[in-house]
């Protein structure tokens, strides 16, 4: 290096040198001029703070005389209202029960001095203006008494005596109905001679005696005979249809139930042994028709419904896994007698009827363990919504079945028994015979408007007598058509039938 270079390099740590001992020395100046001040400016600092600080110290720790008071003053007032209150309490239960007894006694008239009172102020012009008021209008009273008497008790009848004296008859199934007729008048005029003895008695006990002689005996006579009429009238709708029949070679047939009018027909059918096929729209009573059938000829009665996944294992019976064999309905009644309900005919698998064309056709039967000769008790009743040609408009999944299946039967048509529907649904709303009066109309007239348009409604007696229960359960006839009369019907067919 040359010595210019280094004369360069020790002038400059020289100049750095000194600058650094004159900052240090400059700052060791400031440090002790601050320890030499620090006291004092903190004292005077305090002076400045510590006042202040020590008033809001003094402030905080000084409790606020109003608030005190107003604390105090709630303290004593929850104190005094609860004090207060069981002072009162006491006091009430001591001064109340007297007070109360004096109110009443205060507040009771005195009768003797207000009967004496009313009887000074009744004058006797008084008097007899009322005796002249009640000699012009008693015999008109009497007259529109015995009018209303006369409405009263019919209604009174038609209501209340004639249903409970009906259901107890139709109870005790009297199979005479001449007998049950004149039963049922005479408890009905028996009932009802006394209300309406006791009514005249008390027409008698407000008129005077000369006017009560003009009620005479005819009058009395009429009321009996209106009341007679009116009980012949709504004895019909409950009296049981007594079915009688004479069958050839045996005793006469007396069924004293609800049935319907096509039953003597199936009766003969069945007495001349042949298999009867009853057709009709749903709800008509076919099924009925054989039980009450089967009562009727004195028979056992077994039933069994057909659709068309029914098995044959169900008609002539099985053998289980153990080798034991069970039996069914239909050989219960084709090997020990009884009259065999095949339910839905047409509903049946046309396979299953083919197997049956032989039992009723020859009387003998394949059963699953062994062949069986027909009882001579042995009859046969199907039924069926269409005459086996298939479906239609109404009963679309109807099977077409065989000729030779139909032609072992006797086809007898079930109608709806209007007769029949109207008794079984007053049966079943006693209290509410207007009503169901209504509900049936209601259902008829729905029905006819059916029948006339060709519409697949189904309107069966079922809707009225599922309706009647409803009633006598406490619904309404609106209630009632909605849920079991036009419940489900699309728009299309309510304008058909005039609902909208």
């Amino acid at each position: 290096m040359r010595d210019s270079q280094k004369a360069e390099i020790v002038r400059i740590s020289e100049a750095v040198a000194r600058s650094m001992f004159g900052q240090a020395a400059m700052y060791w100046g400031i440090d002790r001029e601050v320890h030499a001040r620090l006291p004092e400016t903190i004292r005077r600092h305090a002076e400045g703070l510590l006042p202040p600080l020590a008033q809001a110290a003094v402030a905080d720790a000084t409790p606020d005389l109003a608030e005190a008071q107003a604390s105090v003053e709630l303290a004593l007032r929850d104190t005094l209202r609860a004090s207060a209150a069981e002072a009162v309490e006491s006091t009430s239960a001591r001064l109340l029960p007297d007070l109360a007894e004096r109110a009443v006694r205060a507040a009771t008239p005195d009768v003797e001095s207000l009967r004496a009172k009313l009887v000074s102020a009744a004058t006797p012009e008084v008097a007899e203006a009322v005796r002249e008021q009640t000699a012009q209008t008693v015999a008109g009273a009497v007259q529109e008494a015995t009018a209303e008497v006369r409405s009263t008790l019919a209604e009174q009848l038609r209501r209340t005596v004639l249903p409970d004296l009906a259901r107890e008859a139709v109870t005790k199934a009297t199979p005479d109905p001449e007998e049950l007729r004149e039963h049922l008048l005479h408890e009905a005029t028996a009932a009802l001679s006394g209300k309406i003895e006791k009514a005249v008695a008390e027409v008698a006990r407000q008129a005077k005696p000369d006017l009560v002689e003009r009620v005479s005996a005819v009058a009395v006579a009429r009321v009996r005979s209106a009341v007679q009429a009116a009980a012949e009238k709504e004895l019909a709708k409950y009296s049981p249809t007594v079915v009688s029949v004479v069958l050839p070679q045996g005793k006469p047939i007396e069924l004293a139930e609800d049935t319907h009018a096509v039953l003597p027909e199936v009766l003969v059918a069945l007495h001349a042994r042949c298999h009867v096929l009853l057709v009709g729209p749903a709800g008509t009573g076919k099924s009925m028709l054989a039980k009450h059938a089967a009562q009727a000829l004195g028979l056992q009665f077994q039933a069994l419904s057909l659709g068309p996944t029914t098995p044959m294992s169900k008609v002539f019976g099985y053998y289980d896994a153990n080798g034991h064999y069970h039996d069914t309905p239909f050989r219960r009644a084709f090997e020990h007698g009884g009259v065999m309900l095949l339910d839905e005919l047409d509903n049946g698998h046309p396979g299953l009827l083919a197997e049956l064309n032989q039992a009723l056709a020859l009387g003998v039967c394949a059963f699953a363990d062994r062949m069986v000769t027909a009882h001579a008790d042995f009859r046969l009743v199907a039924t069926g919504n269409t005459y086996g040609t298939g479906g239609d408009r109404q009963y679309v999944g109807r099977q077409t079945l065989d000729s030779a299946t139909l032609d072992r039967f006797v086809v007898l048509d079930v109608p709806i028994d209007e007769g029949l529907e109207e008794r079984v649904a007053l049966r079943h709303a006693p209290s509410h015979p207007d009503a169901v009066e209504e509900l049936v109309a209601s259902i008829r007239e729905l029905r006819a408007t059916a029948l006339a348009k060709k519409l697949p409604v189904i309107l069966s007696p079922r809707a009225s007598i599922d309706g009647a229960k409803l009633l006598e359960a406490g619904a309404t006839v609106e209630q009632v058509m909605q849920w079991r009369v036009i419940r489900g019907l699309s728009d299309a067919h309510r304008a058909a039938l005039g609902l909208d």
